[in-house]
């Protein structure tokens, strides 16, 4: 009975390795991708686009870590109808057409805070700030001068200007901040998969227009990922 017990005992500490193994690990890995939401005001500018991510999780305890993590985020754009004139000073007013694209770019610096235990799924939550990128293209095949003012395109002239001079590319570097949580489903000895979903804040430059009125481009993202966590 002795050596069965022992035996039973031996068994079950093998088989509880793994997972201590997968929670004692100093560095992790994770990598994954999903869709991104746009929400509040820019979301009447931009559509839901998809996601890439990975990162780098230190955890100097089981149930605390910190995590640099790098993503790309692709969203579609909304075509809009503009007022073309075809004189500086008015003349004739067509209507064009303006698409735009955006992408955003960010580096985040988190907290994260996991569930302690041998449960092969476990929730978590983390937030922290970082350093967003985003850009936005214009094209039209319109020709003439336009009066347009959209902070969240990065374009604002209060008066007629050639259409050559609001297409293009612009950008802007802008601080964020983010919180969000997920869930991790253990995978065999050392993987995990898990879903996760994040609100992101952006504090963006800040436009007059065209009623002399502050407009800021803050932009608010709101991403769903999977991914694996290794």
């Amino acid at each position: 009975m002795k050596k069965v017990f022992l035996g039973a005992l031996f068994v079950t500490l093998i088989a509880a390795t793994p997972a201590r193994a997968q929670d004692d690990k100093l560095v992790h890995v994770n990598i994954g991708g999903g869709f991104t939401v746009p929400v509040a005001d820019i979301k009447d500018e931009f559509g839901t686009g998809g996601n890439f991510v990975i990162g780098v999780e230190v955890n100097p305890k089981p149930v605390v870590g910190f995590q640099v993590e790098y993503s790309y985020n692709k969203l579609a754009g909304q075509d809009r109808t503009i007022p073309i004139s075809s004189l500086p000073g008015g003349g004739t007013v067509t209507n064009g057409l303006l698409s735009s694209h955006h992408d955003m770019q960010y580096i985040d610096f988190n907290a994260v805070g996991r569930m302690h235990g041998d449960s092969p799924v476990k929730a978590y939550g983390l937030g922290g700030f970082g350093a967003y990128y985003r850009s936005v293209s214009l094209t039209t095949p319109a020709v003439g001068y336009t009066t347009i003012c959209d902070p969240w395109w990065y374009v604002c002239y209060p008066a007629l200007v050639p259409v050559d001079q609001v297409i293009g590319d612009r950008s802007s570097w802008d601080m964020g901040i983010n919180i969000g949580g997920g869930i991790t489903f253990q995978l065999g000895d050392s993987a995990q998969f898990y879903v996760e979903t994040r609100w992101h804040y952006i504090w963006g430059p800040e436009f007059t227009d065209l009623n002399g009125n502050k407009q800021k481009a803050n932009g608010q993202y709101f991403p769903v990922t999977f991914g694996f966590r290794f």
